[in-house]
């Protein structure tokens, strides 16, 4: 079942820096993400969700915007006879953030982050021969507080069935709507104890209730 009474507010999220933009998630645009993450364009999640086109395409600008859904269009390397891999970047001091900004701006780069558990930096790379390979291991091995460095070369990637990504995000609606609706039930008490007539809480929640549906 979808949380329909789910409400996420993302707050301070900003575009390439400069600009906030705040925007709240309601149970229709955790059908459109989740159609989003699957590969769906803006007329087929139209069709599927039964919603106006221009509702859609509104929505998915923002959603885009708030950047808690990112769009990242990559070239068949393999295809194109490149090679990609995974680079393990191990630190032994030094400062981690400013190490791994220095990886992401070397040449083949496709993007580097900072993991826990195993290796601190992981780094996405393509490169084209083995001299190359060698050339960038031996630059981030100078960086400073740099342990060693570990790399794997991809074979192939197989496809993942949508299903898994939806079902992942259901799980996390579903918890989210116990959060709210437990919510919702102690402002319920509140209400109650502080002299608040319960029957005008019903008619207000019928009032929500019948709203539920109006998309704008």
């Amino acid at each position: 079942m979808w949380g329909g009474k789910v409400m996420y507010s993302s707050r301070n999220i900003s575009k390439k820096g400069d600009q906030s933009h705040e925007i709240s998630l309601d149970d229709l645009d955790f059908r459109i993400i989740s159609l989003l993450v699957t590969g769906s364009d803006n007329k087929h999640i139209s069709d599927e969700l039964k919603v106006p086109l221009s509702t859609i395409q509104r929505r998915t600008r923002n959603i885009l915007l708030s950047g808690i859904v990112t769009m990242r269009i990559e070239p068949n390397f393999r295809r194109l006879g490149i090679k990609k891999g995974l680079l393990h970047v191990y630190l032994s001091t030094g400062d981690i953030k400013e190490c791994t900004l220095k990886v992401a701006k070397m040449e083949g780069m496709l993007s580097a982050s900072v993991h826990v558990g195993n290796s601190d930096i992981v780094g996405e790379f393509v490169y084209e021969d083995s001299e190359q390979l060698v050339d960038t291991i031996s630059n981030i091995k100078h960086l400073d507080g740099v342990d060693r460095v570990m790399w794997s070369e991809e074979v192939y990637a197989v496809p993942v069935e949508a299903e898994n990504v939806l079902s992942a995000f259901k799980k996390m609606w579903e918890k989210s709507g116990k959060y709210s609706e437990k919510s919702n039930n102690n402002n319920l008490n509140y209400e109650t104890n502080n002299g608040f007539k319960k029957s005008n809480h019903r008619n207000n929640s019928k009032r929500v209730r019948s709203n539920r549906k109006r998309y704008y």
